[in-house]
């Protein structure tokens, strides 16, 4: 199970990096375009690094962003008991599940069932095989993506919480770090 983690995190990982590549790029074909004499600038670049930046955000939020990396402020969690802290988690957790379930159908139609976002074009931008313009919709659905996996994400967040307790916090793997490699007497 570790090794499957391990491999998904690093093909998340190298999407994330890819799309930071092509943002990289295109701003330097964006750079040399505008300002070499014989060539005419391009306007479909800013349009591009915008969808990739999009993508890129909630991609890392959805795959890369573990939970130990978000800003907390968690002084109360700190200074409750490990049987306060396990409720605490355990009513967070639920609290994302519903608030994600409750706005997801909304957001689902916004983006998905909306008539405006299927007509709504990205006038730069054109499907590489067909030609064809890109609807507006697929701006957002990398929204929709990163809330659909938060959902699961807490989803098992609730069952770790129920079976094994409260993660611990980071104050606690410092202490068990610091206490491993001390040596022993």
């Amino acid at each position: 199970m570790k090794t499957l983690s391990k491999w998904f995190t690093r093909g998340a990982e190298f999407i994330a990096a890819m799309c930071l590549a092509a943002i990289f790029v295109t701003f330097l074909l964006q750079i040399v375009f505008r300002y070499v004499p014989f060539l005419e600038p391009i306007g479909w670049s800013v349009v591009l690094i915008s969808l990739l930046w999009v993508f890129v955000i909630f991609f890392g939020c959805s795959f890369i962003v573990r939970e130990s990396d978000h800003v907390t402020f968690d002084i109360l969690y700190l200074a409750a008991t490990p049987k306060a802290r396990r409720v605490l988690a355990l009513i967070t957790a639920v609290l994302m599940v519903v608030a994600m379930m409750y706005s997801l159908p909304s957001v689902w139609d916004t983006v998905f069932a909306n008539r405006l976002m299927e007509l709504k074009k990205i006038q730069t931008l054109r499907v590489p095989i067909t030609g064809g313009k890109i609807p507006i919709k697929w701006l957002f659905a990398p929204f929709v993506m990163m809330m659909i996996v938060v959902t699961f994400r807490y989803v098992w967040r609730i069952f770790t919480v129920i079976r094994f307790g409260a993660p611990e916090t980071e104050l606690e793997v410092l202490v068990a770090s610091d206490d491993a490699e001390k040596p022993s007497q």
